[in-house]
C-alpha cells in the first residue's frame, strides 16, 4: 500500500513539469536549457546525499542509458511544448500507459493481463476525446517527437519496477540522472540558442521548483513506490497525473475544463480504479529463478533492444 501512496504523490509532482516548463518558456528560457535545468538539479542533491560509491556493474550501466533515453524524451517534449499547442503536446504524454503494458509484453517478457488492457483502451479513448477537443493539426514527424516522452517514460516504469540487485532505488536514480547530464550537457554545448540564466528571484524560483518539486522529490517517490508496487500497479495509478495536470492548468494558467476535459478524467480514473490482477509472469512458464536470469538481460529478450526512462 506504501508503493501506491508514493507513486500517487509521485504523479503529483511530475504533473508540475509542463505548468512550470510553459512558465519558463514563455520567459524565453529554451527548451534544451529548462531541461538541462530540470535535471541537473536533482543530480547535484543526489551527489550531496549519496552515502556510498556505487558499483559499476551492468545494473549501473543499463540505469546510465535508461537516464539517456529518457533525457531525449524529455528535450523532444520540451521543443514540442515550444511549437504546438501546449495542451496538445501534454496531453499526447498521457498515453504512456498503453506503451508501458505494450513494451513490458514485447521487451521484458510480461504477461499481457484482461484487466490492464481494459484499463489501457480507456485511457486511449481519454487521450482521444482531449486531442480531439483540442485539435491536433500537426504533421506526422511533430506526432513521433511527441510520442518520445510517452515511450521513454514507458520503458522507465518497466525498469524501475525490475527487482533490485546490486543497487536500491537511491543508486538506480543516480545512474538515471547520470544518463540525463551525459546527454543533456553536450546539447547545452552544441545548441545554438543561447543558455539562459534566471535573471529575477521569480525566474530562480521557477527553476528550483521545476528541479526539486517536480523532478528530484517525485522521482525518488517514484523509483521507491515503483518497486513496492509493481510495473502494472505504478503504470496505472500514475495515469492519475493527467488528471492532477489538469487541475493545475485550470488553477495558476486559467485554462477552461470542458465537458470533454472531464469525461477523460473519468475515463482515466475508471481506468485505474480497474480490479489488479496480480503481478504479470512470464509467458514462457519460466520459474522464478529463470526470470531472475531474464531480468538480467532486461534489453535483449525476444532478440530485441529496447528501453527509456
Amino acid at each position: 500500500m506504501m508503493g501506491i501512496w508514493m507513486v500517487l504523490a509521485a504523479a503529483l509532482g511530475f504533473s508540475s513539469n509542463p505548468l512550470l516548463a510553459q512558465l519558463l518558456l514563455s520567459q524565453g528560457f529554451s527548451p534544451d536549457t529548462v531541461t538541462l535545468y530540470r535535471f541537473a538539479i536533482p543530480t547535484f542533491i543526489m551527489l550531496l546525499l549519496l552515502k556510498k560509491r556505487p558499483v559499476l556493474d551492468g545494473e549501473f550501466l543499463r540505469f546510465i542509458a535508461v537516464g539517456g533515453l529518457s533525457a531525449l524524451g524529455m528535450l523532444a517534449f520540451m521543443s514540442s511544448l515550444s511549437k504546438l499547442e501546449p495542451n496538445t503536446v501534454i496531453l499526447t504524454y498521457y498515453a504512456y500507459p498503453m506503451f508501458a503494458i505494450l513494451i513490458g509484453w514485447l521487451c521484458f517478457n510480461k504477461t499481457m493481463s484482461r484487466n490492464r488492457m481494459i484499463a489501457a483502451m480507456l485511457i486511449a479513448i481519454a487521450v482521444c476525446i482531449m486531442q480531439e477537443s483540442k485539435g491536433f493539426g500537426a504533421s506526422w514527424q511533430d506526432l513521433l517527437v511527441c510520442l518520445a516522452a510517452p515511450v521513454s517514460f514507458a520503458v522507465v516504469i518497466n525498469m524501475f519496477s525490475l527487482p533490485e540487485k546490486n543497487h536500491d532505488a537511491s543508486a538506480r536514480m543516480f545512474a538515471a540522472l547520470l544518463g540525463h547530464m551525459a546527454i543533456l550537457v553536450p546539447v547545452a554545448f552544441v545548441s545554438q540558442e543561447t543558455f539562459s540564466v534566471p535573471s529575477s528571484f521569480d525566474e530562480l524560483g521557477l527553476i528550483l521548483a521545476l528541479g526539486v518539486l517536480s523532478a528530484a522529490l517525485p522521482q525518488y517517490l517514484f523509483s521507491k513506490g515503483a518497486q513496492l508496487a509493481d510495473m502494472e500497479q505504478t503504470t496505472m495509478i500514475s495515469s492519475c497525473e493527467v488528471v492532477f495536470a489538469l487541475g493545475l492548468a485550470w488553477v495558476f494558467l486559467g485554462d477552461a475544463v470542458s465537458l470533454n476535459d472531464m469525461m477523460a478524467a473519468t475515463l482515466i480514473l475508471l481506468a485505474g480504479l480497474i480490479r489488479y490482477e496480480g503481478m504479470p509472469t512470464p509467458r514462457d512458464g519460466d520459474n522464478r529463478d529463470e526470470r531472475s536470469k531474464k531480468d538480467s538481460a532486461v534489453f535483449i529478450p525476444r532478440g530485441s533492444e529496447n528501453h527509456s526512462s
